[in-house]
């Protein structure tokens, strides 16, 4: 199944803005802020944490100081459902987020504590999403599949002696990115045998340590072990090869393997915010990837130009919501 690209989604990889809300809204921070990377170190959403805390901070575009905290467990399930249950209407909180979060509603893995139904969306404070980056499939350099079809050649034959580390749960992102490859191979996806860690981090130490032969991680998770030397990309799972440390990097369409998987990175908030609150974050953010400091910070991360916000960004998540449950039946992920 192949993502659909409309207007309300990928319009914006384009450079389209959408600011929301009045400009100037009067309420500011006035205490510290937490930003909250809902997993390991070295991931994705703590690397999209630390790098807006740097910017914002050295931008001057926030009142107050910022702290980064990890807050690991079930692919972002444990962080929402804390915030749910301590944090409602706290304006000085974010939280990072991509399609992680997405198969994680998507499997009913975070619930509200008060009242134990599924979570959505509609249930937080969507802010603004300030970044997209893709899924790549990678090896040890030192290892013996040279390209995607040699890795999928092996997979054919026995599925359980391709071990694929990520940083994500069974069932989520990671998961989803090599079953994507493999069902558009032709082959089963249901037999992957994945291997889950805390965060992206953890399943590349996996990957290099020797435990797992392969791991699905996002572009911008593997640019220094990229420029060490020290992995191979068999794949980015991007429409068209991309620039920088990536450029030799073959896409799995070239391969013969027509598949994508594009990541968006960005932020939520608390329930309970008020308008001028939620306006803040989305406006402070909006003049944030404008700033040369985060147009270099993407470029050395390897991410690509996104900015959406407000009802426009809601709009988005609600469809990436039934598109993740669609896929995870599809795959044989989700009943």
């Amino acid at each position: 199944m192949q993502r659909r690209v409309g207007l309300s989604t990928l319009a914006v990889l384009l450079g389209v803005v959408i600011l929301a809300g009045a400009a100037g809204a009067a309420w500011q921070p006035d205490k510290p802020i937490e930003f909250i990377a809902p997993s390991g170190p070295g991931g994705g959403w703590d690397r999209t944490a630390r790098g807006a805390q740097k910017v914002l901070t050295e931008e001057k575009l926030v009142p107050q100081p910022i702290v980064v905290n990890n807050v690991a467990g079930g692919s972002g399930a444990v962080a929402i459902s804390q915030v749910m249950a301590k944090r409602k209407g706290d304006a000085h909180l974010l939280l990072a987020m991509s399609p992680a979060l997405t198969f994680t509603l998507a499997l009913g893995r975070a619930k509200d504590p008060a009242t134990g139904k599924n979570l959505t969306f509609r249930d937080i404070t969507p802010i603004a999403a300030v970044a997209t980056d893709y899924g790549a499939i990678v090896v040890r350099k030192d290892s013996p599949y040279r390209g995607l079809k040699d890795l999928l050649e092996a997979y054919r034959a026995n599925p359980a002696a391709v071990s694929v580390a990520g940083g994500s749960a069974v069932g989520s992102q990671d998961h989803v990115k090599f079953a994507k490859v493999v069902k558009a191979a032709g082959l089963d996806a249901t037999k992957v045998k994945y291997v889950p860690f805390q965060g992206g981090g953890e399943a590349l130490a996996s990957l290099l340590g020797g435990h797992t032969v392969a791991a699905a991680p996002d572009i911008s998770e593997i640019a220094g072990q990229v420029e060490a030397g020290q992995i191979r990309i068999l794949a980015v799972l991007s429409d068209q090869r991309l620039g920088g440390v990536f450029k030799d990097a073959p896409t799995a369409k070239e391969q013969g393997v027509n598949t994508n998987y594009i990541l968006w990175r960005g932020f939520y908030a608390a329930p309970g915010l008020t308008k001028e609150q939620a306006d803040y974050w989305r406006e402070t953010l909006g003049k944030m990837v404008k700033t040369p400091s985060w147009k270099k910070l993407a470029a050395d991360s390897g991410w690509f130009e996104l900015f959406t916000a407000g009802e426009e960004f809601s709009k988005f998540l609600d469809e990436d919501l039934t598109f993740a449950s669609t896929l995870l039946k599809e795959l044989g992920l989700l009943k």
